[in-house]
């Protein structure tokens, strides 16, 4: 069957991001350490809110500034926050070369202060026939619910689909659904993986 769109995930895949970044800067500000830092955010469900629509960005500001003891204002802390992305040239480089043969869609886990700073610093997002958010579906991978609406925004059948994912959890959550999926570890591998679907020329 011949592939029509490809699906990429966001984090770590098409842009790189590193959360110690905001832990080692939060720490400056808190009586916590980094290592701490990191494990009350990610231990508690206040990412999972605030990543599926349930909590606003004000409401997940005071609920970090509570848990974490800080003592930033709120544009302060949004900066700490998003300032851990990093562009991936490799991957956008194949991309742009994608969009000439395939619809592209992005999808991907994130809460909307994130997005907002990727949207206005990576032009890479322009090449995207559509972009499906967490924070806007209303739930998360490897949820169905968020692989079916990328599915529909497809606008074909799943086995002409290629979804690439740094997770091997939400790679095979996709699967279940008869998309086709691949494990992204390097864009060297990347492109080994799509010859298997005749994708070449990358």
């Amino acid at each position: 069957m011949k592939i029509k769109t490809i699906i990429f995930d966001l984090g770590n895949v098409l842009v790189n991001f590193d959360h110690s970044i905001a832990a080692r800067k939060l720490s400056r500000k808190s009586p916590y350490s980094i290592k701490e830092i990191y494990n009350l955010i990610f231990d508690s469900d206040i990412v999972s809110k605030y990543e599926t629509g349930r909590i606003k960005t004000d409401a997940f500001y005071r609920g970090m500034k509570t848990l974490l003891g800080f003592d930033l204002n709120i544009c302060e802390f949004r900066k700490i926050w998003d300032e851990i992305f990093f562009p991936n040239p490799e991957t956008e480089k194949i991309v742009r070369k994608l969009k000439k043969k395939f619809r592209l869609i992005l999808l991907s886990n994130i809460n909307h202060s994130h997005y907002e700073h990727i949207r206005q610093r990576f032009p890479i997002l322009g090449e995207f026939d559509r972009i499906i958010l967490s924070y806007r579906v209303g739930a998360r991978k490897p949820d169905l619910k968020i692989y079916d609406k990328a599915i529909k925004e497809a606008k074909c059948l799943p086995r002409e689909i290629v979804y690439i994912d740094d997770r091997a959890d939400l790679i095979e959550a996709a699967k279940r659904l008869g998309i086709n999926s691949l494990r992204f570890r390097n864009c060297t591998h990347l492109k080994k993986d799509l010859l298997k679907f005749g994708i070449n020329s990358l």
